[in-house]
């Protein structure tokens, strides 16, 4: 079957990891997450590096507006990325109407062929989920990360040529202004990410895998997914794994009525966008939705939350899934049994509900507490709190210090590239 990219590629004693703060509140999730591995003598040593919005404003200080060499991406980043086992990053900032500006997690999944994204969605105590019931939700959502619109192959104004390219364009020739998008898939492309959704419900026990895909419409590139993906899992039926395929838009609906009857989908770029959103926020939300993207040699793990600029470095956002996306890191690096201890912790601190130790979007949205402006923890208090319950010393003295030690390491006004 060929190695198990959900792993490290080489398993060391120690490991060296990448971590990049982002931008606005992402570093006050940076500091969350790493005052809670500081908490477990984890064999890792960190390596900083930068990327976002903050190195596009050092560039544009450093190059001058309009210079190509201009990027949310410095040199520095993609070469710790390289010499690195692994890295962790915090939420980014995107702004729209910026002339030259590209997307850097984007950049990076392309750059390092990171074609999984890896979008786990569990119901945690003390959350649980909106739907009646409150079925316990258990779902993986592997979305292909490199291809499909994101692919980014995009024409405006669209070339005269185009017009000739296909019978459907003739309707649109007299229309004026036309975009396109072109949605490109290929072989190996969805093959690659349906056999590492599949690889991962063998090794994990998992007994479905889903397929949510359009082909009865968009039939050339649904229609080769679906194709690929009924292949694959006839093979894998001696495994006691049943692959289901299904519209995109029923998944949708069957995610809210039924979504315990889900446990891996796979879908493509723009469809798996939209469902792993989904299913994150049957289990809680953006802020507590961790995500991953995975290659055949390196593996970025970032939140699916956004960076929330308007509280940035105020300590107010939820450090929940910085944490869990922590927790997916150390299981990539083979460290699972402390990666468990993170979730359990967090599950153990929603529970106690103890006053100064939830964020105000807990408080409001799910203990509708009317005091929540005032009685919220911030960031690095909750993640203190969940520290506290992985190693009861880390307190006092012991966990000022760390403060101090992650605060100096995420300082935002020091940051690294274009140097």
């Amino acid at each position: 079957m060929g190695r198990n990219v959900m792993k490290v590629k080489e398993k060391k004693d120690r490991y060296k990891v990448c971590y990049m703060s982002g931008d606005d509140s992402g570093f006050d999730m940076m500091e969350g997450a790493l005052l809670v591995l500081e908490a477990m003598d984890l064999p890792i040593d960190w390596v900083r590096a930068d990327l976002g919005w903050c190195m596009w404003e050092k560039s544009v200080t450093k190059f001058g507006e309009g210079s190509p060499k201009c990027n949310t991406v410095p040199p520095e980043t993609i070469e710790s990325i390289k010499n690195t086992d692994a890295t962790l990053m915090a939420a980014i900032t995107s702004k729209a109407g910026v002339k030259g500006f590209k997307s850097a997690i984007l950049q990076m999944r392309q750059l390092f062929d990171l074609y999984i994204n890896l979008r786990p969605a569990k119901t945690l105590p003390g959350i649980g989920t909106p739907l009646k019931g409150d079925p316990k939700i258990d779902i993986v959502m592997f979305r292909e990360n490199t291809e499909d619109l994101y692919a980014a192959v995009e024409f405006h104004p669209l070339p005269k040529e185009h017009f000739d390219l296909h019978p459907g364009m003739e309707r649109f020739r007299k229309s004026g202004e036309v975009a396109t998008s072109w949605r490109v898939f290929s072989k190996e492309g969805c093959e690659r990410i349906i056999r590492a959704a599949f690889e991962y419900a063998r090794e994990s026990g998992r007994k479905t895998v889903h397929c949510g895909n359009k082909a009865n419409v968009i039939r050339e590139t649904d229609g080769m997914m679906k194709r690929i993906f009924l292949e694959v899992a006839k093979e894998y039926e001696q495994y006691g794994i049943k692959g289901i395929e299904e519209n995109a838009d029923a998944t949708a609906m069957w995610l809210i009525k039924n979504p315990q009857d889900y446990s891996v989908v796979v879908a493509s770029n723009v469809f798996g966008d939209i469902l792993s959103d989904e299913a994150s926020q049957l289990t809680g939300g953006l802020g507590f939705a961790p995500s991953g993207n995975i290659g055949e040699n390196t593996a970025l793990f970032e939140p699916s939350s956004g960076s929330v600029p308007k509280y940035a470095h105020k300590y107010r956002v939820n450090p929940s899934a910085m944490l869990l996306t922590s927790k997916m890191m150390l299981e990539y690096l083979g460290l699972g049994e402390d990666g468990a201890k993170i979730e359990k912790a967090i599950g153990e601190v929603l529970v106690e509900n103890k006053p100064g130790t939830l964020t105000y979007d807990i408080l409001r949205d799910f203990r509708g507490d009317p005091g929540w402006e005032k009685n919220a923890a911030s960031t690095i208090e909750m993640a203190a709190a969940i520290a506290g319950k992985i190693n009861p010393n880390f307190k006092g003295d012991v966990l000022e210090k760390a403060k101090k030690k992650v605060r100096d390491m995420c300082d935002w006004t020091k940051t690294v590239g274009f140097e």
